[in-house]
Protein backbone atom coordinates (compact mmCIF):
# COMPACT_ATOMS: atom_id res chain seq x y z
CA UNK A 1 0.00 0.00 0.00
CA UNK A 2 1.49 3.29 -1.52
CA UNK A 3 0.74 7.17 0.02
CA UNK A 4 1.75 10.33 -1.78
CA UNK A 5 0.65 13.78 -2.02
CA UNK A 6 -0.97 15.44 -4.77
CA UNK A 7 -0.95 19.28 -4.02
CA UNK A 8 -2.09 19.14 -0.48
CA UNK A 9 -4.24 15.73 -0.75
CA UNK A 10 -2.82 12.83 0.73
CA UNK A 11 -3.34 9.38 -1.63
CA UNK A 12 -3.27 6.08 -0.09
CA UNK A 13 -3.17 3.83 -2.88
CA UNK A 14 -4.64 0.06 -2.33
CA UNK A 15 -6.48 0.23 0.69
CA UNK A 16 -7.88 -3.30 1.09
CA UNK A 17 -11.43 -3.46 1.95
CA UNK A 18 -13.21 -7.04 3.29
CA UNK A 19 -16.41 -8.07 1.97
CA UNK A 20 -18.78 -10.61 3.50
CA UNK A 21 -17.99 -13.68 1.60
CA UNK A 22 -13.78 -12.87 1.94
CA UNK A 23 -13.38 -11.45 -1.13
CA UNK A 24 -10.97 -8.28 -0.88
CA UNK A 25 -11.33 -5.14 -3.22
CA UNK A 26 -8.77 -2.56 -3.19
CA UNK A 27 -9.77 1.14 -2.98
CA UNK A 28 -7.87 4.69 -3.57
CA UNK A 29 -8.53 6.96 -0.56
CA UNK A 30 -8.14 10.88 -1.07
CA UNK A 31 -7.67 12.89 2.06
CA UNK A 32 -6.77 16.57 2.44
CA UNK A 33 -3.79 16.93 4.07
CA UNK A 34 -3.78 19.13 7.65
CA UNK A 35 -7.60 18.26 7.91
CA UNK A 36 -8.69 19.78 11.79
CA UNK A 37 -12.44 18.28 12.12
CA UNK A 38 -14.22 15.16 10.33
CA UNK A 39 -15.12 14.91 7.16
CA UNK A 40 -17.70 13.12 5.15
CA UNK A 41 -17.26 10.54 2.99
CA UNK A 42 -17.53 10.29 -0.91
CA UNK A 43 -17.23 6.55 -2.82
CA UNK A 44 -17.04 5.79 -6.44
CA UNK A 45 -17.12 2.16 -7.22
CA UNK A 46 -16.09 1.90 -11.01
CA UNK A 47 -15.05 -1.50 -13.24
CA UNK A 48 -13.08 1.14 -15.78
CA UNK A 49 -9.73 1.39 -13.28
CA UNK A 50 -9.98 3.24 -10.01
CA UNK A 51 -6.40 5.30 -11.25
CA UNK A 52 -8.52 6.97 -13.89
CA UNK A 53 -11.47 7.67 -11.53
CA UNK A 54 -13.90 8.33 -14.44
CA UNK A 55 -12.61 12.20 -14.72
CA UNK A 56 -14.09 11.46 -18.53
CA UNK A 57 -16.61 13.83 -17.25
CA UNK A 58 -15.90 14.31 -13.31
CA UNK A 59 -12.70 16.20 -11.75
CA UNK A 60 -10.03 14.34 -10.43
CA UNK A 61 -11.03 12.97 -6.92
CA UNK A 62 -8.49 15.64 -5.77
CA UNK A 63 -10.45 18.05 -6.28
CA UNK A 64 -13.41 16.94 -4.26
CA UNK A 65 -10.98 16.14 -1.93
CA UNK A 66 -9.46 20.02 -1.56
CA UNK A 67 -13.51 21.16 -0.80
CA UNK A 68 -13.57 18.93 2.79
CA UNK A 69 -14.11 15.06 1.59
CA UNK A 70 -12.55 11.98 1.82
CA UNK A 71 -12.84 10.43 -1.29
CA UNK A 72 -12.59 6.53 -1.54
CA UNK A 73 -12.42 4.70 -5.43
CA UNK A 74 -12.49 1.55 -5.41
CA UNK A 75 -12.20 -0.91 -8.01
CA UNK A 76 -15.15 -3.38 -8.06
CA UNK A 77 -14.75 -6.80 -8.14
CA UNK A 78 -12.67 -9.09 -10.71
CA UNK A 79 -11.57 -5.54 -12.00
CA UNK A 80 -7.73 -4.44 -12.13
CA UNK A 81 -6.24 -4.52 -8.37
CA UNK A 82 -9.56 -5.81 -6.71
CA UNK A 83 -10.31 -9.53 -5.40
CA UNK A 84 -12.51 -11.97 -7.17
CA UNK A 85 -14.17 -12.66 -10.50
CA UNK A 86 -16.20 -10.01 -12.38
CA UNK A 87 -19.59 -11.25 -13.00
CA UNK A 88 -21.87 -7.58 -14.15
CA UNK A 89 -24.00 -6.49 -11.41
CA UNK A 90 -24.09 -10.10 -9.50
CA UNK A 91 -22.48 -8.32 -6.24
CA UNK A 92 -22.80 -5.07 -6.59
CA UNK A 93 -25.50 -4.87 -3.95
CA UNK A 94 -23.18 -6.45 -0.82
CA UNK A 95 -20.21 -4.78 -2.58
CA UNK A 96 -21.57 -1.58 -2.13
CA UNK A 97 -23.11 -2.22 0.94
CA UNK A 98 -20.28 -3.46 2.26
CA UNK A 99 -18.14 -0.77 1.30
CA UNK A 100 -20.50 1.79 2.65
CA UNK A 101 -19.94 0.39 6.06
CA UNK A 102 -15.98 -0.17 6.08
CA UNK A 103 -16.10 3.51 4.62
CA UNK A 104 -18.01 4.75 7.60
CA UNK A 105 -15.69 3.68 10.10
CA UNK A 106 -12.45 5.74 8.89
CA UNK A 107 -10.89 7.63 10.91
CA UNK A 108 -10.60 10.91 10.47
CA UNK A 109 -14.64 10.82 9.36
CA UNK A 110 -17.89 11.69 10.17
CA UNK A 111 -19.51 8.03 9.44
CA UNK A 112 -21.74 10.10 7.01
CA UNK A 113 -21.01 8.82 3.15
CA UNK A 114 -22.57 9.96 -0.57
CA UNK A 115 -21.95 7.96 -3.65
CA UNK A 116 -21.42 9.26 -7.12
CA UNK A 117 -20.38 7.74 -10.39
CA UNK A 118 -22.10 7.21 -13.99
CA UNK A 119 -22.89 4.07 -15.93
CA UNK A 120 -21.80 0.96 -14.10
CA UNK A 121 -20.75 3.15 -11.21
CA UNK A 122 -24.14 4.71 -11.63
CA UNK A 123 -26.25 1.49 -11.47
CA UNK A 124 -24.11 0.04 -8.54
CA UNK A 125 -25.33 2.79 -6.72
CA UNK A 126 -29.09 2.09 -6.68
CA UNK A 127 -28.42 -1.83 -5.88
CA UNK A 128 -26.57 -1.12 -3.00
CA UNK A 129 -28.97 1.64 -1.60
CA UNK A 130 -31.95 -0.74 -2.54
CA UNK A 131 -30.27 -2.80 1.12
CA UNK A 132 -30.46 0.56 2.96
CA UNK A 133 -26.68 0.47 4.25
CA UNK A 134 -27.20 2.82 7.20
CA UNK A 135 -24.65 5.46 6.54
CA UNK A 136 -25.17 6.31 3.06
CA UNK A 137 -26.76 9.85 2.77
CA UNK A 138 -27.29 10.53 -0.44
CA UNK A 139 -26.33 9.32 -4.00
CA UNK A 140 -25.29 11.21 -7.12
CA UNK A 141 -26.37 8.63 -10.04
CA UNK A 142 -24.90 9.29 -13.72
CA UNK A 143 -26.34 7.72 -16.95
CA UNK A 144 -27.84 4.81 -15.03
CA UNK A 145 -30.18 1.89 -16.70
CA UNK A 146 -33.44 1.03 -14.42
CA UNK A 147 -33.49 -2.72 -16.02
CA UNK A 148 -31.28 -4.86 -17.06
CA UNK A 149 -32.96 -6.73 -19.78
CA UNK A 150 -34.52 -3.52 -21.51
CA UNK A 151 -32.15 -0.75 -21.95
CA UNK A 152 -28.74 -2.73 -21.08
CA UNK A 153 -28.35 -5.76 -23.03
CA UNK A 154 -31.48 -5.47 -25.09
CA UNK A 155 -33.98 -2.64 -26.21
CA UNK A 156 -37.76 -3.49 -27.76
CA UNK A 157 -36.53 -7.68 -27.69
CA UNK A 158 -33.24 -6.13 -29.73
CA UNK A 159 -29.67 -7.16 -28.62
CA UNK A 160 -27.65 -3.74 -28.20
CA UNK A 161 -25.04 -5.05 -30.59
CA UNK A 162 -22.76 -2.31 -30.75
CA UNK A 163 -22.96 -1.44 -26.80
CA UNK A 164 -22.78 -5.04 -25.69
CA UNK A 165 -19.64 -6.11 -27.92
CA UNK A 166 -17.96 -3.15 -26.97
CA UNK A 167 -18.40 -3.36 -23.88
CA UNK A 168 -17.41 -6.88 -23.40
CA UNK A 169 -14.26 -5.93 -25.48
CA UNK A 170 -13.34 -3.25 -22.54
CA UNK A 171 -14.57 -4.87 -20.08
CA UNK A 172 -11.73 -7.72 -20.58
CA UNK A 173 -8.58 -5.42 -21.92
CA UNK A 174 -8.20 -3.84 -18.50
CA UNK A 175 -7.37 -7.04 -15.84
CA UNK A 176 -5.83 -9.23 -18.70
CA UNK A 177 -3.18 -6.18 -18.36
CA UNK A 178 -3.12 -5.83 -15.01
CA UNK A 179 -2.84 -8.87 -14.28
CA UNK A 180 0.33 -9.59 -16.88
CA UNK A 181 -1.63 -12.52 -18.28
CA UNK A 182 0.30 -11.09 -21.87
CA UNK A 183 -1.47 -13.51 -24.32
CA UNK A 184 -5.11 -12.76 -23.54
CA UNK A 185 -4.18 -9.19 -23.64
CA UNK A 186 -2.49 -9.62 -27.30
CA UNK A 187 -5.53 -11.15 -27.76
CA UNK A 188 -8.22 -8.88 -26.70
CA UNK A 189 -6.02 -6.09 -28.08
CA UNK A 190 -6.32 -7.54 -31.33
CA UNK A 191 -10.28 -7.46 -31.26
CA UNK A 192 -10.26 -4.02 -29.81
CA UNK A 193 -8.36 -2.32 -32.80
CA UNK A 194 -10.56 -3.46 -35.46
CA UNK A 195 -14.41 -3.73 -33.56
CA UNK A 196 -15.91 -3.15 -36.98
CA UNK A 197 -14.55 -6.34 -38.08
CA UNK A 198 -15.64 -8.03 -35.38
CA UNK A 199 -18.97 -7.20 -35.64
CA UNK A 200 -19.15 -9.14 -38.71
CA UNK A 201 -18.92 -12.47 -37.05
CA UNK A 202 -22.12 -13.74 -36.17
CA UNK A 203 -22.59 -13.91 -32.63
CA UNK A 204 -22.39 -17.93 -32.85
CA UNK A 205 -18.91 -17.65 -33.62
CA UNK A 206 -18.40 -15.35 -30.66
CA UNK A 207 -20.31 -17.91 -28.41
CA UNK A 208 -18.16 -20.89 -30.14
CA UNK A 209 -14.84 -19.41 -29.96
CA UNK A 210 -14.31 -18.77 -26.03
CA UNK A 211 -13.00 -15.43 -26.32
CA UNK A 212 -15.63 -14.08 -24.59
CA UNK A 213 -16.41 -14.61 -21.13
CA UNK A 214 -19.80 -16.53 -19.50
CA UNK A 215 -21.65 -13.42 -19.14
CA UNK A 216 -21.77 -12.32 -22.97
CA UNK A 217 -22.96 -15.95 -23.24
CA UNK A 218 -25.58 -15.36 -20.25
CA UNK A 219 -27.03 -11.94 -22.17
CA UNK A 220 -27.11 -14.09 -25.49
CA UNK A 221 -28.68 -16.76 -24.21
CA UNK A 222 -31.43 -14.75 -22.16
CA UNK A 223 -32.88 -12.84 -24.98
CA UNK A 224 -36.33 -13.05 -23.33
CA UNK A 225 -36.65 -11.31 -19.77
CA UNK A 226 -36.93 -14.17 -17.43
CA UNK A 227 -35.34 -14.78 -14.03
CA UNK A 228 -31.51 -14.02 -14.68
CA UNK A 229 -32.50 -10.50 -15.21
CA UNK A 230 -34.70 -10.29 -12.14
CA UNK A 231 -31.37 -12.28 -10.29
CA UNK A 232 -29.32 -9.01 -10.89
CA UNK A 233 -31.90 -6.30 -10.68
CA UNK A 234 -34.56 -6.90 -8.22
CA UNK A 235 -38.21 -5.76 -9.04
CA UNK A 236 -38.36 -3.88 -5.50
CA UNK A 237 -35.25 -1.86 -6.23
CA UNK A 238 -37.04 1.44 -6.42
CA UNK A 239 -39.26 0.80 -3.53
CA UNK A 240 -36.42 -0.18 -1.39
CA UNK A 241 -34.35 2.59 -1.90
CA UNK A 242 -34.30 5.51 0.48
CA UNK A 243 -32.01 7.86 -0.33
CA UNK A 244 -31.57 11.28 -1.98
CA UNK A 245 -30.28 10.77 -5.45
CA UNK A 246 -29.24 13.57 -8.32
CA UNK A 247 -29.58 11.91 -11.56
CA UNK A 248 -27.91 12.30 -14.77
CA UNK A 249 -28.14 11.54 -18.00
CA UNK A 250 -27.89 12.96 -21.76
CA UNK A 251 -30.71 13.33 -24.55
CA UNK A 252 -28.23 10.68 -26.77
CA UNK A 253 -27.28 8.58 -23.61
CA UNK A 254 -27.87 4.74 -24.48
CA UNK A 255 -29.63 4.79 -21.06
CA UNK A 256 -31.16 7.86 -21.37
CA UNK A 257 -34.81 5.87 -20.71
CA UNK A 258 -33.65 3.98 -17.72
CA UNK A 259 -32.23 7.32 -16.09
CA UNK A 260 -35.36 9.17 -16.41
CA UNK A 261 -37.05 6.30 -15.44
CA UNK A 262 -35.14 5.74 -12.02
CA UNK A 263 -36.13 9.55 -11.10
CA UNK A 264 -39.94 8.91 -11.72
CA UNK A 265 -39.76 5.49 -9.87
CA UNK A 266 -38.28 6.56 -6.88
CA UNK A 267 -40.29 10.23 -7.12
CA UNK A 268 -43.25 7.51 -6.90
CA UNK A 269 -41.73 4.53 -4.57
CA UNK A 270 -39.34 5.89 -2.42
CA UNK A 271 -39.44 7.23 1.07
CA UNK A 272 -37.20 10.15 -0.37
CA UNK A 273 -39.25 10.56 -2.98
CA UNK A 274 -39.08 14.40 -2.46
CA UNK A 275 -35.38 14.45 -2.64
CA UNK A 276 -35.32 13.00 -6.07
CA UNK A 277 -33.49 15.40 -8.38
CA UNK A 278 -33.13 15.10 -12.68
CA UNK A 279 -30.72 16.89 -14.82
CA UNK A 280 -30.50 16.19 -18.45
CA UNK A 281 -28.03 17.56 -20.87
CA UNK A 282 -27.72 17.10 -24.38
CA UNK A 283 -25.27 14.98 -24.25
CA UNK A 284 -24.30 11.27 -25.49
CA UNK A 285 -22.87 8.16 -22.72
CA UNK A 286 -19.52 9.89 -22.80
CA UNK A 287 -18.41 12.42 -22.86
CA UNK A 288 -20.47 15.19 -21.55
CA UNK A 289 -19.55 18.26 -24.32
CA UNK A 290 -20.78 21.02 -26.13
CA UNK A 291 -21.00 19.16 -29.67
CA UNK A 292 -22.67 16.20 -29.50
CA UNK A 293 -22.13 14.89 -33.61
CA UNK A 294 -22.33 17.36 -35.77
CA UNK A 295 -24.58 19.59 -33.49
CA UNK A 296 -22.85 22.62 -31.34
CA UNK A 297 -25.13 23.43 -28.42
CA UNK A 298 -23.27 26.55 -27.61
CA UNK A 299 -21.22 27.37 -24.71
CA UNK A 300 -24.55 26.85 -22.28
CA UNK A 301 -24.39 23.28 -23.06
CA UNK A 302 -21.35 22.62 -20.67
CA UNK A 303 -21.07 20.29 -18.33
CA UNK A 304 -21.86 21.62 -15.00
CA UNK A 305 -22.00 18.04 -12.82
CA UNK A 306 -18.87 18.94 -10.71
CA UNK A 307 -20.77 21.95 -8.84
CA UNK A 308 -24.18 20.10 -8.90
CA UNK A 309 -22.74 17.47 -7.03
CA UNK A 310 -20.59 19.54 -4.55
CA UNK A 311 -24.00 21.31 -3.72
CA UNK A 312 -25.79 18.31 -3.44
CA UNK A 313 -23.29 16.64 -1.35
CA UNK A 314 -22.79 19.67 1.03
CA UNK A 315 -26.60 19.68 1.04
CA UNK A 316 -27.00 16.14 2.40
CA UNK A 317 -23.44 15.13 3.82
CA UNK A 318 -23.02 18.76 5.86
CA UNK A 319 -26.15 20.14 6.58
CA UNK A 320 -25.70 23.30 4.53
CA UNK A 321 -28.95 24.94 2.18
CA UNK A 322 -29.08 23.28 -1.13
CA UNK A 323 -27.23 26.56 -2.83
CA UNK A 324 -28.87 25.69 -6.06
CA UNK A 325 -31.33 27.97 -8.13
CA UNK A 326 -32.29 25.60 -10.07
CA UNK A 327 -36.03 23.18 -9.71
CA UNK A 328 -35.81 19.50 -9.27
CA UNK A 329 -35.77 18.58 -13.17
CA UNK A 330 -33.76 20.53 -15.45
CA UNK A 331 -33.12 19.58 -18.76
CA UNK A 332 -31.53 21.44 -21.78
CA UNK A 333 -34.32 21.80 -24.72
CA UNK A 334 -32.28 21.09 -27.83
CA UNK A 335 -32.76 23.18 -30.61
CA UNK A 336 -33.33 26.53 -28.47
CA UNK A 337 -30.08 25.45 -26.76
CA UNK A 338 -31.13 26.47 -23.25
CA UNK A 339 -31.68 24.90 -20.08
CA UNK A 340 -35.21 24.87 -19.08
CA UNK A 341 -36.65 23.93 -15.26
CA UNK A 342 -39.57 21.68 -13.77
CA UNK A 343 -41.03 20.20 -10.77
CA UNK A 344 -41.75 16.99 -12.44
CA UNK A 345 -40.92 15.20 -15.61
CA UNK A 346 -42.47 15.56 -18.22
CA UNK A 347 -43.56 18.98 -17.29
CA UNK A 348 -46.68 19.06 -19.81
CA UNK A 349 -47.59 15.52 -20.01
CA UNK A 350 -50.19 16.70 -23.54
CA UNK A 351 -50.01 14.39 -26.67
CA UNK A 352 -50.15 15.11 -30.08
CA UNK A 353 -50.50 12.91 -32.94
CA UNK A 354 -49.61 13.22 -36.53
CA UNK A 355 -50.90 10.42 -38.88
CA UNK A 356 -48.54 8.72 -41.35
CA UNK A 357 -49.61 9.48 -45.11
CA UNK A 358 -48.58 8.32 -48.61
CA UNK A 359 -49.61 7.24 -51.78
CA UNK A 360 -47.53 4.24 -51.64
CA UNK A 361 -44.79 5.76 -52.51
CA UNK A 362 -42.81 6.70 -49.05
CA UNK A 363 -39.79 4.60 -49.17
CA UNK A 364 -39.05 5.98 -53.33
CA UNK A 365 -36.44 8.22 -53.57
CA UNK A 366 -39.48 10.80 -55.39
CA UNK A 367 -40.98 9.58 -51.56
CA UNK A 368 -44.40 11.45 -50.80
CA UNK A 369 -44.92 10.55 -47.39
CA UNK A 370 -46.38 12.92 -44.72
CA UNK A 371 -47.21 13.48 -41.73
CA UNK A 372 -50.49 15.18 -40.89
CA UNK A 373 -52.85 15.98 -37.92
CA UNK A 374 -55.58 14.38 -40.14
CA UNK A 375 -56.23 10.97 -39.89
CA UNK A 376 -56.05 8.77 -43.53
CA UNK A 377 -58.55 8.36 -45.74
CA UNK A 378 -58.40 5.20 -47.86
CA UNK A 379 -54.25 5.08 -49.33
CA UNK A 380 -52.26 1.89 -50.37
CA UNK A 381 -50.24 0.68 -47.91
CA UNK A 382 -46.24 1.39 -48.40
CA UNK A 383 -43.97 -1.82 -49.48
CA UNK A 384 -40.40 -2.05 -48.80
CA UNK A 385 -37.98 -5.19 -48.97
CA UNK A 386 -35.58 -5.59 -45.73
CA UNK A 387 -32.64 -7.75 -46.36
CA UNK A 388 -30.35 -8.99 -42.94
CA UNK A 389 -28.15 -8.61 -45.41
CA UNK A 390 -27.91 -5.19 -46.29
CA UNK A 391 -28.79 -3.46 -43.12
CA UNK A 392 -30.08 0.45 -42.85
CA UNK A 393 -26.53 1.75 -41.46
CA UNK A 394 -26.61 3.24 -37.98
CA UNK A 395 -25.57 6.74 -38.64
CA UNK A 396 -25.93 8.32 -34.96
CA UNK A 397 -28.02 7.82 -32.50
CA UNK A 398 -27.83 6.93 -28.48
CA UNK A 399 -25.15 4.10 -28.83
CA UNK A 400 -22.16 3.39 -26.99
CA UNK A 401 -19.42 2.93 -26.55
CA UNK A 402 -16.90 3.49 -29.97
CA UNK A 403 -17.52 5.41 -32.78
CA UNK A 404 -15.22 3.23 -34.91
CA UNK A 405 -18.80 0.67 -34.42
CA UNK A 406 -21.69 3.32 -35.41
CA UNK A 407 -21.40 7.22 -35.30
CA UNK A 408 -22.92 8.36 -31.54
CA UNK A 409 -24.70 11.60 -31.51
CA UNK A 410 -26.76 13.75 -33.70
CA UNK A 411 -25.78 13.39 -37.77
CA UNK A 412 -27.55 13.70 -41.13
CA UNK A 413 -29.79 10.98 -41.91
CA UNK A 414 -29.92 12.33 -45.68
CA UNK A 415 -27.87 9.01 -46.52
CA UNK A 416 -30.24 6.61 -44.83
CA UNK A 417 -32.90 8.10 -46.39
CA UNK A 418 -31.97 7.90 -49.87
CA UNK A 419 -32.65 3.99 -49.43
CA UNK A 420 -35.70 2.44 -50.15
CA UNK A 421 -35.97 0.08 -47.59
CA UNK A 422 -36.51 3.39 -45.14
CA UNK A 423 -39.66 4.91 -45.31
CA UNK A 424 -39.62 9.17 -44.93
CA UNK A 425 -42.65 10.42 -43.62
CA UNK A 426 -42.93 14.50 -43.42
CA UNK A 427 -44.20 17.16 -41.93
CA UNK A 428 -46.02 20.62 -43.77
CA UNK A 429 -43.37 23.32 -42.71
CA UNK A 430 -43.86 24.24 -39.10
CA UNK A 431 -44.95 27.91 -38.69
CA UNK A 432 -44.39 28.31 -35.03
CA UNK A 433 -41.74 26.90 -33.05
CA UNK A 434 -42.88 23.59 -31.64
CA UNK A 435 -41.72 22.10 -28.27
CA UNK A 436 -41.32 17.85 -27.70
CA UNK A 437 -40.60 17.33 -24.45
CA UNK A 438 -40.93 13.82 -23.39
CA UNK A 439 -41.81 10.55 -24.73
CA UNK A 440 -42.37 10.15 -28.34
CA UNK A 441 -44.07 6.72 -29.79
CA UNK A 442 -45.18 5.33 -32.71
CA UNK A 443 -48.35 3.65 -32.89
CA UNK A 444 -47.89 1.06 -36.26
CA UNK A 445 -50.33 -1.22 -38.16
CA UNK A 446 -48.04 -3.74 -39.64
CA UNK A 447 -47.70 -6.59 -41.55
CA UNK A 448 -44.65 -8.68 -43.15
CA UNK A 449 -44.47 -12.13 -44.91
CA UNK A 450 -42.07 -13.36 -42.32
CA UNK A 451 -42.34 -15.23 -39.09
CA UNK A 452 -40.53 -12.79 -37.14
CA UNK A 453 -38.64 -9.63 -38.13
CA UNK A 454 -37.80 -6.04 -36.49
CA UNK A 455 -40.02 -2.55 -36.66
CA UNK A 456 -37.49 0.67 -36.14
CA UNK A 457 -38.26 4.32 -36.48
CA UNK A 458 -36.65 7.14 -35.90
CA UNK A 459 -37.74 11.46 -35.22
CA UNK A 460 -35.81 14.00 -37.32
CA UNK A 461 -35.47 17.58 -37.30
CA UNK A 462 -35.44 19.04 -41.00
CA UNK A 463 -33.57 21.92 -41.99
CA UNK A 464 -34.47 24.68 -43.87
CA UNK A 465 -31.37 23.52 -46.03
CA UNK A 466 -32.87 20.21 -45.95
CA UNK A 467 -30.65 18.62 -43.17
CA UNK A 468 -31.60 15.98 -41.46
CA UNK A 469 -30.84 15.24 -37.98
CA UNK A 470 -31.55 12.46 -35.90
CA UNK A 471 -33.25 13.57 -32.77
CA UNK A 472 -34.43 9.90 -30.81
CA UNK A 473 -35.13 6.24 -32.54
CA UNK A 474 -36.78 3.22 -31.44
CA UNK A 475 -37.34 -0.27 -32.09
CA UNK A 476 -39.52 -3.65 -31.55
CA UNK A 477 -38.81 -6.91 -32.44
CA UNK A 478 -41.90 -8.03 -34.11
CA UNK A 479 -42.34 -11.56 -31.85
CA UNK A 480 -42.33 -9.69 -28.43
CA UNK A 481 -44.61 -7.12 -29.29
CA UNK A 482 -47.11 -8.36 -26.92
CA UNK A 483 -44.15 -9.47 -23.82
CA UNK A 484 -40.71 -9.49 -23.62
CA UNK A 485 -41.23 -12.78 -21.55
CA UNK A 486 -42.86 -14.62 -24.05
CA UNK A 487 -42.07 -14.43 -27.80
CA UNK A 488 -44.87 -15.43 -29.97
CA UNK A 489 -44.03 -16.07 -33.68
CA UNK A 490 -45.80 -14.46 -36.64
CA UNK A 491 -48.27 -15.64 -39.02
CA UNK A 492 -46.93 -14.36 -42.47
CA UNK A 493 -49.28 -11.71 -43.78
CA UNK A 494 -51.31 -10.99 -40.85
CA UNK A 495 -51.34 -7.70 -39.76
CA UNK A 496 -50.76 -6.10 -36.03
CA UNK A 497 -50.60 -3.00 -33.86
CA UNK A 498 -47.10 -2.37 -33.13
CA UNK A 499 -46.35 0.52 -30.26
CA UNK A 500 -42.83 1.40 -30.79
CA UNK A 501 -41.07 3.38 -27.66
CA UNK A 502 -38.68 5.99 -29.42
CA UNK A 503 -37.58 7.18 -26.01
CA UNK A 504 -37.61 10.70 -24.35
CA UNK A 505 -36.50 13.70 -25.92
CA UNK A 506 -36.46 17.57 -25.14
CA UNK A 507 -36.46 19.28 -28.64
CA UNK A 508 -37.67 22.49 -30.28
CA UNK A 509 -38.60 21.76 -33.63
CA UNK A 510 -38.33 25.47 -35.28
CA UNK A 511 -40.90 27.54 -37.53
CA UNK A 512 -39.01 26.88 -41.06
CA UNK A 513 -38.32 23.21 -40.13
CA UNK A 514 -40.47 20.28 -40.47
CA UNK A 515 -40.85 17.03 -38.14
CA UNK A 516 -40.00 13.57 -39.62
CA UNK A 517 -40.32 9.86 -39.40
CA UNK A 518 -38.40 6.99 -40.67
CA UNK A 519 -40.00 3.50 -40.54
CA UNK A 520 -37.82 0.53 -41.23
CA UNK A 521 -36.16 -2.60 -39.70
CA UNK A 522 -32.64 -2.42 -38.97
CA UNK A 523 -30.44 0.25 -37.53
CA UNK A 524 -26.90 -2.03 -37.43
CA UNK A 525 -25.04 -2.10 -35.44
CA UNK A 526 -26.79 -0.29 -32.86
CA UNK A 527 -28.92 -3.24 -32.91
CA UNK A 528 -28.38 -7.06 -34.54
CA UNK A 529 -30.30 -7.41 -37.94
CA UNK A 530 -32.82 -9.75 -37.08
CA UNK A 531 -32.95 -12.38 -39.79
CA UNK A 532 -36.83 -13.43 -39.92
CA UNK A 533 -36.62 -16.61 -38.72
CA UNK A 534 -37.91 -16.34 -35.07
CA UNK A 535 -34.34 -18.53 -34.74
CA UNK A 536 -32.93 -17.84 -31.04
CA UNK A 537 -29.56 -15.21 -31.26
CA UNK A 538 -27.63 -17.97 -29.75
CA UNK A 539 -28.01 -20.72 -32.75
CA UNK A 540 -29.10 -18.51 -35.59
CA UNK A 541 -26.25 -18.47 -38.32
CA UNK A 542 -26.52 -15.88 -41.57
CA UNK A 543 -27.08 -18.56 -43.73
CA UNK A 544 -30.57 -19.34 -42.26
CA UNK A 545 -31.37 -15.56 -42.82
CA UNK A 546 -34.29 -14.60 -45.11
CA UNK A 547 -35.58 -11.81 -46.76
CA UNK A 548 -39.07 -10.17 -45.72
CA UNK A 549 -41.29 -8.23 -47.58
CA UNK A 550 -42.79 -5.64 -45.32
CA UNK A 551 -46.63 -4.07 -45.45
CA UNK A 552 -47.42 -0.46 -43.71
CA UNK A 553 -50.72 0.28 -43.54
CA UNK A 554 -51.73 4.16 -43.24
CA UNK A 555 -56.14 3.54 -43.54
CA UNK A 556 -59.26 3.91 -41.74
CA UNK A 557 -59.07 1.12 -39.10
CA UNK A 558 -55.13 0.72 -39.79
CA UNK A 559 -54.11 3.64 -39.27
CA UNK A 560 -50.26 4.69 -38.03
CA UNK A 561 -49.39 7.44 -36.34
CA UNK A 562 -46.44 9.43 -34.21
CA UNK A 563 -47.60 9.96 -31.10
CA UNK A 564 -45.83 13.35 -29.40
CA UNK A 565 -45.42 14.51 -25.87
CA UNK A 566 -45.10 18.34 -26.81
CA UNK A 567 -44.96 21.08 -24.27
CA UNK A 568 -46.95 24.22 -24.28
CA UNK A 569 -46.51 25.48 -27.88
CA UNK A 570 -48.49 22.89 -30.31
CA UNK A 571 -47.04 22.31 -33.87
CA UNK A 572 -48.85 24.70 -36.78
CA UNK A 573 -47.88 24.24 -40.21
CA UNK A 574 -48.20 25.96 -43.73
CA UNK A 575 -51.16 25.09 -45.30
Amino acid sequence: MATLDIGGVTVQRDRPVPMRDGVVLAADIYSPSGAHEPLPILIQRTPYNKLFAQTGVYQHPAWYARRGYVVVVQDTRGRFASGGDFEPYAHEAEDGADTVGWAAALPGTTGRVGTFGFSYAGMNQLLAAGLRPPALACMAVGCAGSDFHDGWTYRGGALQLAFILSWTIQALAGPDAARQDRDAARRVRDIATNVPQALKRPLTAWLQSGEFPRFFADWIEHEARDGYCASLVSSTLHRDSAVPCRHVTGWYDIFVEGGVRNFQLLSTQSPAAAAQHLVVGPWQHVPWMTVNGIIDHGPTAENPIDELQLRWFDRWLKERPLNDSWSRVRYFLMGADCWQEAANWPPHPQSCVLHLHSSGCAGSRLSDGRLLIDPPLDQPPDIFVYDPGDPVPSIGGASCCSADVAPIGAFDQRGVESRNDVLVYTSPTLTDDCDVIGAVELHLHAASDAVDTDWTAKLVDVHPDGTAINICDGILRARYRQSPSCPQPLVPGDVHAYRISLGVTAMRFKAGHAIRLEVSSSNFPCYDANPNTGGRLATEEPIDARVATQIVYHQPGRESRLVLTVGESRPFFEP
